[in-house]
C-alpha cells in the first residue's frame, strides 16, 4: 500500500473512535512496536516453589508490545468491514460493580449481559471511545480477534508463545504475587480493594489503563499481567485467555500472574478481555512489510467470565 493510500486510512481509522478524534487522557507510549522474543526455555505454568513448571523450548518469534488498542482495531474495522460478534449479537458482557457486598460465588452479582455494549461502547450504551483510543480494545470474542490477527500477517499467539512472552528470561520460580505487586506497591493494573465493591486505584486506574502504563519486562513487553486477559490460540468451542485483568484482586481470583489462565467460550465477549498478536520472525534477508494501518496508527454466562 502507498503512503497517501495508508494516511488516509490513519485518518478514517480515528474517524471511527467518535464524534470527536479521541485524544487520551493520558498517553504511556509513543508508538507501538513488534518485539523480537529469542528462542528459550520457558517455565511452563511456573506458579511458585510448589509448582516449578515444565521446561519448555520455545522457538523464536515476535509479539506486540502491548495489547491491541482501540486506535488499532479501528484500522483494521475500517479497512476491511469487520463486524465484531457483540456488534452483530447487539450485546456483550459488562462489568458492573454492585453498590453492596456480594457472595464471591456468585459472579451474576456483577456481570450484566448489555444491550449496547461492544467494542465502540466499552462501557455500554452512552459510552464511546473519547479519551479511549489507547485502551486495549475489549469486548471482542477470539474469532474477532483471530481476524484482526490475520490482517496484520500473525496470529494468536500460543501458550507457550504467551508465556514465554510475559516470562522473559525467567529461570527460577517466583513467588506469584510479585508478577503483580513489588513490595505491595502495584507493578501492574490490577484490582486494590475489596472486589467487586471498590477499587481504590493504588495503582493509578480504577478501570482499563491506556497500554504501557506500567514498566516493562526484560523482554520490553507491556502488561503481560493484569489490564485486561489476553486470548491465546486455540480451535475448540471453549478458549483460553491468559494474565488476569484489571479485575483480578487478592481477595478474588488473583490471576494476575503469567501461570494464570481462564476458561472462556470462544464466543463469549467481555469487557475485560482483549488480545495481542504473535508474529513469525523473517528468514534471514527476507524483507518485513508492516501491515495496514499499523506503520501509521502508531503515530497518528457470567459464571464462566470469572475476574
Amino acid at each position: 500500500m502507498r503512503i497517501g493510500a495508508a494516511l488516509l486510512l490513519a485518518v478514517a481509522a480515528t474517524a471511527t473512535l467518535g464524534a470527536q478524534a479521541p485524544a487520551p487522557v493520558r498517553r504511556c507510549l509513543g508508538q507501538d512496536a513488534i518485539v523480537t522474543v529469542p528462542a528459550g526455555t520457558v517455565l511452563l505454568g511456573e506458579d511458585g516453589a510448589e509448582r516449578p513448571g515444565q521446561a519448555v523450548r520455545v522457538a523464536a518469534f515476535r509479539i506486540d508490545a502491548h495489547e491491541v488498542t482501540n486506535r488499532q482495531f479501528a484500522a483494521f474495522v475500517a479497512a476491511t468491514g469487520h463486524r465484531t460478534r457483540a456488534e452483530g449479537e447487539g450485546a456483550s458482557a459488562l462489568f458492573v460493580a454492585p453498590t453492596e457486598a456480594v457472595s464471591l460465588d456468585d459472579a451474576s452479582r456483577w456481570w450484566r449481559w448489555t444491550k449496547g455494549a461492544d467494542w465502540r461502547h466499552p462501557m455500554g450504551p452512552g459510552s464511546d471511545l473519547t479519551g479511549r483510543a489507547d485502551e486495549p480494545v475489549v469486548h471482542v470474542d477470539r474469532d474477532d480477534a483471530a481476524a484482526y490477527a490475520r490482517w496484520v500477517g500473525g496470529a494468536l499467539p500460543t501458550t507457550a508463545q504467551w508465556e514465554r512472552a510475559a516470562r522473559g528470561n525467567q529461570n527460577a520460580t517466583r513467588d506469584p504475587v510479585e508478577w503483580a505487586f513489588d513490595h505491595g506497591k502495584p507493578r501492574a493494573n490490577v484490582w486494590e480493594g475489596v472486589f467487586p465493591i471498590r477499587d481504590t486505584a493504588e495503582d493509578g486506574y480504577a478501570g482499563i489503563a491506556p497500554v504501557g502504563c506500567f514498566e516493562p519486562n526484560d523482554l520490553a513487553l507491556y502488561d503481560m499481567v493484569g489490564n485486561v486477559w489476553e486470548w491465546v490460540a486455540g480451535e475448540g468451542d471453549v478458549g483460553l485467555v491468559k494474565g488476569g485483568s484489571y479485575l483480578c484482586a487478592m481477595n478474588y481470583c488473583a490471576n494476575f500472574r503469567p501461570a494464570a489462565y481462564q476458561a472462556q467460550e470462544h464466543d463469549l465477549p467481555t469487557s475485560h478481555i482483549g488480545f495481542r498478536v504473535a508474529y513469525p520472525v523473517a528468514a534471514p534477508g527476507a524483507s518485513l512489510s508492516m501491515p495496514i494501518g499499523r506503520s501509521l496508527s502508531g503515530s497518528v454466562t457470567a459464571t464462566n467470565i470469572g475476574g
